[in-house]
């Protein structure tokens, strides 16, 4: 999700977002969000779902 995304179902502005989300990232010692993909489905914290479109 976007920052936009995040902040549209959270009712918040963008800036708070782009806070957390870079503190998280920082706080893992993660370089990006597919980097937190990745950790978050190995550690089990989320499945694959694949859609036919």
């Amino acid at each position: 999700m976007s920052n936009t995304e995040i902040a549209g179902w959270l009712f918040l502005s963008e800036s708070p977002v782009k806070t957390h989300v870079g503190r998280i990232l920082f706080k893992l010692e993660l370089r990006d969000r597919v980097q937190a993909v990745i950790v978050a489905h190995r550690e089990g914290l989320v499945c694959a779902v694949f859609s036919k479109s």
